[in-house]
């Protein structure tokens, strides 16, 4: 899996005019970029088979697109949803922010996304524990969910064919 091409992001958007002020970005071969500038980030993101964040599809997808004025081709990961599914014994599925000093600093996208990164190798070796049929159920049941899918298509995970489900 380690061939597969992807980009780790989060962004930080402006409360009042619900606007990306600031990106960070890990990518796979350990460049990372942190700027405020859409066409730096758009640059950075292209050509990755898969983006990866901590609530991308609910919220960072969604002020991306319009920043960097096109349409995000990427397959889209997301570890908040993975987290629960791959550690139902941690309740608390928030990103732990260890560079924060005081509650109302700013939050830093660069560290965050190197914070998905790691998350997202914890979620790897989690799912990699599972018994086969277990992998099978979950890919079964959230293969068709965009908080799942990009996550089934890198670990090269299919559902059940159709019809095998009710076989006995």
């Amino acid at each position: 899996m380690a061939d597969k091409s992807i980009v780790f992001i989060d962004t930080e958007v402006g409360t009042k005019d619900k606007r990306v002020h600031d990106a960070g970005a890990w990518r796979f071969d350990g460049a990372k970029l942190h700027s405020s500038k859409a066409a730096e980030f758009s640059a950075f993101i292209d050509g990755s088979e898969y983006i990866c964040g901590h609530n991308i599809v609910n919220h960072d997808i969604k002020f991306i697109q319009p920043w960097i004025g096109k349409e995000v081709k990427s397959k889209v990961i997301d570890t908040l949803y993975l987290s629960p599914l791959l550690f139902p014994q941690k309740p608390y599925h928030r990103l732990v922010k260890d560079d924060k000093l005081q509650v109302d600093e700013v939050n830093n996208p660069l560290n965050d996304s190197l914070r998905a990164m790691e998350l997202f190798s914890d979620e790897l070796s989690a799912f990699s524990k599972l018994p086969f049929q277990m992998k099978r159920i979950y890919c079964s049941l959230l293969a068709s969910k965009p908080e799942f899918a990009g996550f089934f298509d890198y670990v090269d995970f299919i559902p059940y064919p159709y019809g095998i489900e009710n076989r006995t």
